[in-house]
């Protein structure tokens, strides 16, 4: 970076930041009011007295700005669509979701923030043909019904995906049930999802009669009398040919399917010379050698193409199709085609689904709690600006600077991919400005070494990012492999996870390396600089680190079997609502009590974490709901949930008036397989750090770096367990992210190890170790020390699942740090390569 023009740099910084800041313009949702009056056609006394009623109805219940609008304007008997015109609206409901979607900041805001939809979902088994196959597969689907209905939560979570939607909510309810919750507010997209929902996507390639022509012609001579062929049906298409109108064409098809499309493996609209769109499919080995058979098989016959029992078209086959590649025609809208092609990629379903309710539901979480969600945001990122700027000064300033531009770029990026930011997605932006600074830290620890060696601090700053360029690189690209795995195998939470952590790392590496460099250079031309002032934890030690290897071994032998104990004595227990599931009770009501209220005041009375939320059933406007998420520990421990429940409320809410309404138990958002995909994910992670590292290093290195990683993660959960804490998908996230801290912790010791290999000769190996971990100490103690100022941040945020993150985090932190210090090092030191003429030198 040092020989291009400082001035092409700032141009290029400024362009790029300008860029990210622009995508993410509005920062924050609008004033909802000051959106709904804008957008009202009718400006009179009614909006005034509907707007001051609906504020105070928020202040006095600490209730969201839509909510309280809703209330009023039901107080006040007023219809909003007369004031707000919105295409297909059907209510206030779908007045105030449309102000929500035009109120809304850049970034799309989760459940927890800003509420969304449910659909309720009816599983019902396909419909089989009286034949001994069709009897057998109809058995085969009741006796492994629970089996289909976890495919089919896993093919709905991987259509969403394809929306860019990760942060949904799909859960069994009941027997024959699913709730799907998703983080959408506009009719429009509630339309779109519908249809992508209710989509079977099940598509049969079938024969046409080789007699089709003739039976057409006798149908259509006298339709009443025509008889159709045993083991066929009539079917009809529209087909256009060469860009003319639709054409209604009939076809004699063979109900047995020759192929399924179970085997695609790509899917998309395209658009042919005529300007007439199809859908492409592309289809993997085993797919290609069937549809070879099947075209091979029967030249010259016509295959009709079926998707969800309707014909779409039915080519003649002129040769044997051996490519993989095949097309399906018709008059589809560019959104059908789009959607067709998403679900057939994501799988057909095994099972029909009968859409029973559709709920617009308010956010999970109190205004307090976002509030204090903000602040505790705020907060960390002063509190660490001022410990850099006291630790490093000047240079404390410069870091400063990245990360308030790494910040810009987080936000931004977030807001480009259409990212859903939760309160616990706000924890994990807590937690990157912690472990942002690291790369900077990294540079200005080496600046620090090259000036205590009289360098010129020119020298120094070049020598410094040079030296740092190799570790930081190292370190992020392990971390960022675990992210692109996750991004390829992972779902739902995880892939959200993932998607955020890759922004972070390119940002961080980004606003270390470029914008850092830059501000330096601008320092040193126009401020005339001739040194760097820093403090220092430890000015220069020679700790014997490795002297103390098998206490320390012993140590983490106790901890883990501590881990392993703690996991066998709760069992069960350990795995919260995500994992194991629970009871939904739900309630009419008279009057809105505000959410956290509810939680605070269940918690009080015994129940562990209830999650609470509101909604409002969307086909019967009137059906008002309190939605109370119970752990299965919780119903255990209590007989008559519901009536204790309703009880407690009245008692401490007797305006809320809970009455009516039912209780069901739900599965977990977490199904076997989510939780195979997860682990094949992380093996394959895991798998790739051990090549990698092995290759960038030695395979000592890559088995030291796993054996420290898993290390961290077992005992930071098992810690977390045997404190009382549940597992759930919060925590998982928590544990994912303890594995990139500590693979980056342990590669920045590794890198120092094997530079000093190259430069000092006359030391034994266990030496260099010691004075590799001694030059790193001061960058290993302030990243931990920046992170734990974040971490404990998030202990202001009145949320259960916040805290327990933030708790497991500070665990993992402090392990995190240890192992890579005493573990991984040990373990390189007892099995490595013998340095040159090593022998009989190192004991």
């Amino acid at each position: 970076m040092k020989k291009t023009p400082i001035l092409s740099r700032t141009i290029l910084a400024v362009i790029v930041i300008a860029i990210f800041a622009w995508s993410i313009f509005p920062i924050q949702q609008r004033d909802f009011y000051g959106v709904f009056r804008k957008l009202a056609v009718k400006k009179d006394e009614k909006i005034d007295k509907l707007i001051s009623l609906a504020e105070q109805k928020q202040k006095d219940k600490g209730i969201f700005a839509q909510v309280a609008l809703d209330e009023a304007a039901t107080d006040l008997n007023m219809d909003l669509t007369e004031y707000v015109p919105v295409k297909g609206a059907t209510g206030n409901r779908d007045v105030i979701s449309f102000v929500r979607e035009k109120s809304s900041g850049s970034i799309r805001l989760g459940l927890d923030l800003n509420g969304g939809a449910e659909f309720f979902l009816l599983l019902n088994p396909k419909k089989q043909d009286d034949t001994e196959e069709g009897k057998k597969r109809k058995l085969e689907i009741e006796e492994n019904f629970n089996s289909y209905r976890d495919a089919a939560i896993e093919i709905l979570r991987n259509r969403l995906e394809t929306q860019k939607i990760y942060e949904t909510e799909i859960s069994p309810v009941g027997e024959k049930y699913i709730s799907l919750k998703v983080p959408t507010v506009s009719k429009e997209e509630k339309l779109k999802l519908l249809n992508l929902i209710k989509m079977s996507a099940s598509l049969h390639f079938r024969l046409v009669h080789k007699d089709n022509e003739e039976l057409i012609s006798q149908y259509l001579a006298n339709p009443e009398k025509f008889k159709v062929p045993s083991e066929y049906e009539l079917m009809s298409t529209a087909e256009i040919a060469e860009g003319k109108k639709p054409v209604k064409k009939f076809y004699v098809v063979k109900i047995r399917a020759e192929m399924t499309g179970k085997g695609i493996v790509n899917a998309g609209p395209r658009t042919d010379q005529y300007g007439q769109r199809y859908i492409f499919l592309s289809f993997n080995g085993d797919g290609t050698r069937a549809f070879g058979k099947i075209t091979r098989d029967n030249v010259n016959r016509q295959l009709a193409i079926v998707l969800d029992g309707k014909l779409y078209s039915a080519p003649a086959i002129k040769d044997a199709i051996e490519g993989g590649e095949a097309q399906i025609t018709g008059n589809f809208s560019m959104e059908e085609a789009q959607n067709i092609s998403n679900a057939l990629i994501s799988g057909s379903l095994p099972i029909d689904l009968d859409v029973e309710g559709i709920f617009d539901t308010d956010p999970t979480l109190g205004r307090e709690s976002v509030k204090t969600g903000a602040i505790a945001s705020f907060c960390a990122l002063i509190a660490i600006m001022v410990f850099m700027l006291a630790y490093y000064r000047l240079a404390g300033i410069v870091a400063n600077i990245a990360l308030l531009v790494n910040m810009v770029l987080i936000l931004g990026a977030m807001s480009a991919f259409n990212a859903t930011l939760t309160l616990p997605g706000i924890a994990g932006i807590i937690l990157t400005i912690g472990m942002a600074v690291d790369a900077n830290i990294l540079i200005l620890e080496r600046i620090r070494e090259e000036l205590r060696k009289n360098k010129t601090l020119p020298n120094a700053i070049d020598l410094g990012f040079s030296r740092a360029f190799l570790t930081i690189f190292d370190s992020n690209l392990t971390t960022i492999f675990i992210a692109l795995v996750l991004l390829w195998l992972g779902s739902g939470a995880l892939k959200g996870f993932a998607v955020t952590l890759t922004i972070g790392i390119i940002t961080s590496m980004f606003t270390a390396l470029f914008i850092s460099r830059l501000v330096f250079d601008l320092i040193l031309k126009y401020a005339g600089i001739k040194t760097l002032k820093m403090a220092s934890f430890f000015p220069e030690t020679g700790f014997d680190f490795l002297k103390y290897r098998y206490l320390t071994a012993v140590v983490s032998a106790a901890l883990i079997v501590v881990s392993i104990v703690a996991f066998s004595i709760r069992g069960k227990d350990c795995l919260g609502i995500d994992f194991r599931g629970g009871t939904r009770v739900t309630f009419n009501f008279a009057e809105r009590v505000a959410e956290d209220k509810i939680a605070k005041t269940l918690e009080v009375n015994g129940f562990a974490s209830p999650k609470v939320s509101y909604k409002v059933n969307m086909i019967d406007k009137d059906a008002k709901q309190l939605e109370i998420i119970l752990g299965e520990k919780d119903v255990s421990e209590n007989t008559g949930i519901k009536e204790k429940i309703e009880g407690i409320l009245n008692s401490a809410y007797p305006a809320l008036s809970p009455r009516g309404g039912d209780d069901v138990s739900i599965g977990g958002l977490i199904g076997w397989e989510f939780t195979k995909m997860s682990i094949f994910a992380l093996f394959i992670s895991i798998v790739g750090m051990i090549i990698y590292i092995s290759l960038r290093f030695e395979f000592a290195y890559g088995i030291a770096g796993i054996v420290a990683l898993v290390h961290d993660v077992l005992i930071a959960a098992g810690v977390y367990v045997l404190f009382g804490g549940e597992l759930s998908l919060t925590v998982l996230a928590a544990l994912l992210t303890i594995l990139g801290y500590s693979i980056n912790d342990t590669i920045v010791i590794f890198d120092r190890i094997r530079e000093d290999i190259g430069l000092m000769k006359n030391k034994t190996y266990d030496e260099l170790i010691n004075l590799s971990v001694n030059q790193t100490l001061n960058r290993t103690v302030l990243t931990a020390t920046t992170t734990l100022i974040a971490v404990l941040f998030l202990f202001m945020i009145q949320d259960a699942s916040v805290k327990a993150f933030a708790f497991a985090m500070t665990i993992g932190i402090v392990v995190g740090t240890y192992s890579s210090v005493y573990i991984a090092s040990a373990l390189i030191s007892i099995w490595h390569k013998p340095l040159r003429g090593e022998k009989g030198k190192n004991n």
